[in-house]
């Protein structure tokens, strides 16, 4: 686990360095073997046909198409604002709820939380001590949505985008 962790770091990295120089110094992508899709969905809110037809429906097709889909409720994001514990922990099941009632099939895809695979947490922290903070506050999503917030916004709305990336190169 701890090796698997050391080469996730330094392809990290490569990563960052690779954004630091440019275009021109960004790696070639590796051809993986195996093909996978990774996507999340926050449990907040109260799930609509808008997310049954903008990504539930992708979703259930794309079982039949890669040999690898993974499929997380991701409740890590749904904390940069202010959530109630109990709540939240109920959005979880119930959106795991929709997501299977909508044909999400765990036999064909896996299916799960967030915030209970460490490595999400622990890359995102890898990652946050890596990026430059004007570049995060020149981001489109920082200034739009702290403009909303009291304060100027939180350091979890801050850091979002270094979570997502995260969850992403979690998954290659």
């Amino acid at each position: 686990m701890a090796l698997c962790s050391v080469r996730k770091a330094r392809e990290c990295w490569s990563f960052i360095r690779a954004l630091h120089k440019g275009p021109a110094a960004t790696p070639a992508p590796q051809k993986d073997s195996v093909e996978r899709v990774f996507s999340g969905i926050q449990p907040t809110g109260i799930p609509h046909l808008g997310n049954y037809l903008g990504a539930i429906e992708s979703w259930v097709k794309l079982q039949e198409e890669y040999d690898t889909v993974l499929y997380s409720v991701v409740d890590l994001h749904s904390i940069t604002v202010p959530q109630d514990p109990t709540i939240l922990q109920q959005s979880i099941l119930d959106m795991t709820a929709v997501l299977l009632a909508c044909g999400i099939n765990p036999e064909k895809s896996i299916l799960f939380q967030q915030s209970q695979v460490s490595e999400h947490t622990q890359l995102s922290w890898i990652l946050t001590c890596m990026v430059r903070l004007p570049r995060l506050q020149h981001l489109h999503q920082w200034k739009t949505k702290a403009a909303k917030q009291k304060h100027d916004g939180t350091v979890g709305l801050l850091t979002y985008p270094v979570l997502q990336a995260a969850d992403i190169l979690c998954y290659k």
